[in-house]
């Protein structure tokens, strides 16, 4: 399916704003699959949060797994793991408030 470039544009705004793929294409983009949106986005070299916060977990926790007999390296890449979370957990509140925003100046 052609997707133009203001669409791609909007699709890498949302994503980068923090909104979920799933909700992008279902909100803004019903016509298109999910998998349509996930590539563009992902060819842009963007992600959604969800997204980087699922592959640094992924990596923080097979370095806890290789690193498991030291126990202050093992902690401290827990605690990083615990601080990409919190920044996670901001950037959706930041979004909320973004949309809260956008939804009162468009009317």
């Amino acid at each position: 399916m052609d997707i133009s470039k203001k669409d791609a544009a909007k699709m890498r705004r949302l994503a980068q704003e923090g909104k979920q793929v799933a909700k992008i294409q279902k909100e803004d983009f019903p016509d298109l699959t999910w998998w349509d949106v996930r590539c563009v986005i992902e060819l842009a070299g963007t992600s959604s949060s969800l997204g980087l916060m699922r592959e640094i977990t992924g990596k923080l926790n097979r370095a806890r797994k290789t690193f498991k007999k030291d126990k202050k390296l093992s902690d401290a890449l827990l605690r990083v793991n615990n601080l990409a979370r919190q920044l996670y957990e901001r950037g959706k509140e930041d979004y909320n408030r973004l949309e809260r925003i956008r939804k009162a100046v468009e009317g």
